[in-house]
């Protein structure tokens, strides 16, 4: 069983001036969020998807912002 329920990823600044990836994750019941399980996620995303596409920040929240028909207003999310 995989602990995220749902994930949008935004651009984020990092030292140098790059765009990188960081994530904002809502857990599924039962997980509590962690610096252990954000490495996890992390470690899990670089073997699936190529290595400049894992995040590289993430953010555990409540809620993803939502437009009434649901879809995520990724703009609301500050990288």
């Amino acid at each position: 069983r995989h602990p995220k329920q749902e994930i949008a990823v935004v651009p984020k600044e990092d030292e140098k001036g790059l765009m990188r990836p960081k994530a904002f994750i809502v857990l599924k019941p039962g997980y509590e969020p962690s610096e252990e399980l954000a490495k996890q996620i992390q470690d899990y995303a670089k073997k699936s998807i190529a290595s400049y596409k894992y995040p590289r920040w993430i953010e555990f929240i409540t809620e993803l912002p939502k437009t009434t028909t649901g879809k995520i207003q990724r703009y609301k999310l500050h990288g």
